[in-house]
């Protein structure tokens, strides 16, 4: 998925391109800066690109002398902003101690472990990586998980550290960020008596989640991620997919988007 969301950056880039809104390149695999770029103006602002409701960051979870903590995050402004925003709600005293959304999780010792330096090791040392996963899986997925209800804010909030002011969702549109609008593009709408665009904050929901994640190889690993669901469709999409298409964008759905218009 990672790599067709790259793709869906790439054209939804050369797109916007053709209406001089996309600036400054593509993010791709960096993490400290925007997926895309947009310009109104002299004024740029970024904007977070996601093909459907999806996990908004993730960072790992490590278990060392039975006890469930946090990977390294100290260097990575997002990740410490996943510990930071878990550790508000609650997450690791759910793991490791008590309460009703880590009942299932806790008190279990996964074959996945961590040495004191943080490097993963297999418990016991020769189990087939294959039969650990399955086995670790059985345990702590489904309905063992961990979910933690969380306001929408809270993924704007995210993007927002990483200097962007919109949402676009391809399969659902585009979105303000806890009302931010840096182009002031809901002051042209509003002129022309067009809806606003929405906040994502109040149009969506999301939550914290815990689970075993498989990488392939029969490597795997406890990761917390924040998702995002139930989210209400926006009037506009600046990068609208074609259908039955995941990186393709829809040029003439993006030709007929009132949007286009405040951008000029």
């Amino acid at each position: 998925m990672a790599q067709e969301g790259f793709v869906y950056e790439a054209n939804a880039y050369g797109a916007l391109k053709e209406y001089n809104i996309s600036t400054g390149g593509i993010a791709g695999a960096s993490h400290d800066k925007p997926d895309l770029t947009v310009k109104r103006g002299k004024k740029t602002s970024g904007v977070e690109l996601k093909i459907s409701p999806t996990a908004a960051g993730s960072l790992v979870l490590k278990y060392h002398k039975g006890k469930w903590d946090y990977g390294e995050y100290k260097s990575d402004i997002e990740k410490k902003f996943i510990r930071d925003m878990a550790e508000q709600n609650g997450l690791m005293k759910q793991m490791n101690k008590s309460g009703t959304a880590g009942a299932k999780w806790r008190g279990k010792i996964p074959h996945l472990q961590n040495d004191a330096s943080g490097k993963k090791v297999l418990v016991p040392p020769k189990i087939d990586k294959q039969k650990a996963y399955k086995a670790d899986l059985k345990k702590f997925g489904a309905d063992n998980e961990v979910h933690i209800d969380i306001p929408a804010k809270m993924i704007c909030d995210y993007y927002i550290a990483k200097k962007c002011s919109y949402f676009n969702v391809g399969s659902h549109g585009f979105y303000t960020l806890n009302g931010k609008d840096e182009l002031g593009l809901n002051a042209t709408l509003k002129k022309n008596k067009l809806p606003e665009i929405p906040d994502f904050a109040q149009n969506a929901k999301a939550k914290i989640r815990v689970r075993c994640q498989y990488k392939g190889g029969g490597d795997y690993q406890f990761v917390v991620t924040m998702q995002f669901s139930g989210v209400k469709k926006s009037p506009y999409n600046i990068a609208p997919l074609s259908k039955g298409s995941k990186s393709n964008i829809d040029k003439s759905a993006l030709a007929k988007d009132n949007l286009l218009m405040a951008f000029s």
